[in-house]
This record gives structure tokens, sequence and C-alpha cells, in this order.
């Protein structure tokens, strides 16, 4: 699945998606200079990074409310709101300069940057070398988010993937509890 983006000047296209033969997710992340950034997603660190996403989206919506409860709503409201606003249907545009190299890059470390002004930082860093920053504002976090939904359903791997930022006790990312040998 591909989304044109249309947020702050350095990001053009996400695309994420499902690659069987490496039980993995592709995600390319496109900027206005042409340079492409390729990475993958596991299960686990999808797992891992769900979280992350709701955090942020619960970032945006507690500067309009305090209330848990509102926010969730807030945030529903903004996910449906960017994911209808989104281009879904444009064709990803092929980066001509990798930065990271053309094999992607095995994502393994996640960490957010408090919010600053319009946006916050998500960080994505493999186990050893260069990762990217992602500076997104509300609605690049939540297309983001769908694009991963998608490609989640799309490898069958059980993820409950909500948008559920700000609710108590909430854990979006596990279907049902699991015994690890």
């Amino acid at each position: 699945m591909t989304v044109a983006i249309d947020g702050p000047p350095r990001l053009e296209q996400f695309n994420a998606a499902y690659d069987a033969m490496q039980d993995r997710v592709l995600l390319r992340i496109r900027s206005s200079d042409g340079a492409e950034y390729r990475f993958w997603i596991t299960r686990r660190y999808l797992s891992l990074l769900w979280p992350m996403l709701m955090k942020m989206a619960d970032g945006f919506s507690a500067r309009k409310s305090g209330d848990p409860i509102a926010r969730s709503t807030l945030a529903e409201l903004a996910h449906g709101e960017a994911v209808g606003q989104a281009d879904f249907s444009s064709q990803y545009q092929e980066g001509s300069l990798f930065p990271l190299g053309p094999d992607p890059v095995l994502l393994a470390k996640i960490s957010l940057r408090p919010l600053a002004g319009e946006t916050q930082t998500l960080v994505l860093l493999p186990a050893q070398g260069q990762g990217i920053n992602l500076d997104l504002d509300e609605k690049l976090v939540h297309i983001l988010a769908r694009l991963l939904q998608q490609a989640a359903t799309a490898a069958e791997w059980g993820l409950r993937l909500e948008v559920t930022p700000g609710m108590p006790g909430a854990d979006p990312t596990t279907a049902s509890p699991r015994r690890l040998h």
C-alpha cells in the first residue's frame, strides 16, 4: 500500500508491503530530494512500534483534552480524517538515492522525541548503524499507522492494531496471551 504525503516538505511518500518470503513488512520512505529509505519490519518490531505510534497520537490529542476517554475519541476522529484525506491510490515513485544503501535495513530500536511545535520525532534504528528520524505531524502519524495496519493484515500476524491511545491498560498489540518457550 502506498500513500502520497502532503505534510512536511522532507517526506513525500510512504509505502508498506508484506513480503511473504521474508515474513516481514518492507517500509519505504521517499523524501522530496529523491532519497529512499528502506526498512524491514518484523512482527515483533511492529508490536513494539504500534504503542509508540499510539503514544504519538495521544500526545497530539492531549493538546486538545486532558481526559483519556476524550483523547481516545479525538485520536479516532483524527485517524479517520487523516486516512480519509490521504491519497492511497498514487503509485509509489522509486527513489534515486539510497542514503542507507539499496538493501532494506532491519529495524531493531525505536524511540520518540517529545512534541516540538506541530511534530514529534519517531526514531527508527537498526541494532547497529544508521536509521532515520521521522518528524511526523498528527496527520502523518495516522497515515503511517493505517499503512502498517494494512500490511499487518496482509501478513496475517494476528496483531490487533487499533487506534486506542490514552486508554488506561489497553495493549492494542496482542491478540491473545501466548506461551513463550
